[in-house]
């Protein structure tokens, strides 16, 4: 294969000049027919947006981890800037514009492609741009884009806030029913004999019982030590006291007896005062301390017996206490566990209520008019921005002289393995 040299191409090229200038000027004055009597002009109207991305502030709540999950049944969708913006061609958008221009027999796919959306870097600012050949269509396409994505942002969260408020009653119609069932099954628990707040009175009155019972042997035992110790006293000084008293005395301390002593012996006063009598009576201080001692004896017994009985009574009150409180213990988890389960289905049923308004609040909001506005309306475009006149003008240029060229080279080519084959066949 034989090289060309630079020498060589620009020889070619001055040979062909006539060529490649009639050739480009001939690509050039097409690129300017079509530029300019061919092409329709296209114009491009703007419109920008402004986006407030939609957010749920969800409390932290964990000691009800429940009322969040049932809280995100009634949350806004989460919408961000690239969400806006891909739904900004959305099909019931793009019908929209097809009805209002009376392009019904338009495919959506060809107005889409007129559209395009672009969100401006580190901002939430979004722009509609619309391209047509009339300037009032592009202008009008991209005025009712932003006006029918406004009013369909606010039917989608309305819709989407409108299945969860149904979702969500329904739900809490459920709980009211599990909560009226829970509530009759703690009426018919709570309406039984002997429930928990009658056995914890009872079990009061017991414990009270047992603390009187227990105040009494206390006070009965210090009785008891006293008793003994006045027995114990009385004893011993009835053990020193003599049952009788013997005295010794004159008859003449005895009138009666001294008159007839007289009459019978004739004494004399002073003869009759020589002669004593020896006398013995009952101890009135030995009967008195008996009686006494009696009395202290009687005394104990009786407080013995009493702190027996008492004992008695204190270890039935304990014995009917272990019991009540064991009963106490089953009807009072039985009415816990029951009480919780009301008040869980309560709970529930609360969350369910409150999420159901905030639903039905957010169903008749306009999230549209709040979350998007209008900064910029699309005006009519002055000027076409395509085709690109000189750059057609210039790509045809380049062309033509590609081609040009081209047919240089071959004609050149074609005329030289000419003279070659001449010059081979001369020699033959």
């Amino acid at each position: 294969m034989e090289e060309i040299s630079l020498r060589e191409i620009i020889e070619i090229f001055l040979k062909g000049k006539w060529i490649i200038a009639i050739v480009t000027v001939v690509f050039m004055l097409a690129g300017g027919i079509y530029s300019f009597f061919i092409t329709e002009p296209v114009y491009q109207a703007q419109t920008m947006l402004m986006i407030s991305p939609i957010s749920n502030v969800t409390s932290v709540d964990n000691e009800n981890k429940f009322f969040d999950l049932v809280g995100s049944l009634s949350q806004y969708p989460q919408m961000t800037i690239d969400t806006y913006k891909e739904q900004i061609k959305a099909p019931v958008i793009l019908d929209y514009i097809r009805r209002e221009l009376g392009l019904e027999k338009t495919p959506l796919s060809s107005i889409a492609g007129k559209i395009t959306v672009e969100a401006l870097k580190n901002t939430n600012l979004i722009t509609v741009s619309v391209k047509d050949t009339d300037p009032q269509v592009a202008t009008k396409i991209a005025n009712l884009i932003s006006e029918r994505f406004t009013s369909f942002v606010s039917e989608t969260n309305q819709k989407q806030a409108e299945n969860s408020a149904t979702f969500i009653n329904n739900q809490a119609e459920k709980e009211k029913q599990n909560l009226d069932q829970a509530m009759v099954i703690l009426k018919e628990f709570l309406s039984q004999p002997r429930g928990p707040e009658e056995l914890k009175l009872e079990v009061d009155s017991k414990l009270q019982q047992l603390t009187d019972f227990k105040t009494q042997i206390v006070q009965i035992k210090i009785d008891e030590n006293s008793a003994n110790a006045a027995l114990a006293n009385a004893k011993s000084i009835l053990s020193a006291t003599p049952k009788t008293l013997r005295t010794q005395k004159t008859i003449v301390n005895d009138e009666l007896l001294t008159g007839i002593v007289k009459d019978k012996t004739g004494l004399s006063t002073n003869e009759i005062a020589n002669i004593k009598l020896s006398d013995e009576e009952i101890n009135d201080s030995y009967i008195e301390l008996t009686n006494k001692a009696n009395e202290l004896e009687i005394q104990l017994t009786t407080l013995t017996s009493q702190r027996t009985d008492m004992e008695k009574e204190i270890l039935l009150r304990q014995k009917e206490i272990e019991e009540l409180q064991a009963e106490l213990a089953e009807k009072q988890q039985k009415y816990d566990t029951l009480n919780h389960q009301v008040e869980l289905i309560k709970q529930t049923y609360d969350a369910y209520q409150q999420k159901y308004k905030e639903a039905m609040i957010k169903q008749s909001a306009d999230i549209g008019q709040s979350s998007i506005i209008i900064v910029s309306q699309a005006i009519p475009p002055m000027k076409p921005i395509a085709p690109n006149k000189m750059m057609n003008i210039i790509i045809a240029a380049v062309l033509g002289f590609m081609a040009s060229a081209f047919i240089v080279f071959v004609k050149d080519y074609w005329k030289n393995s000419k003279v070659i084959q001449q010059g081979e066949s001369i020699v033959q």
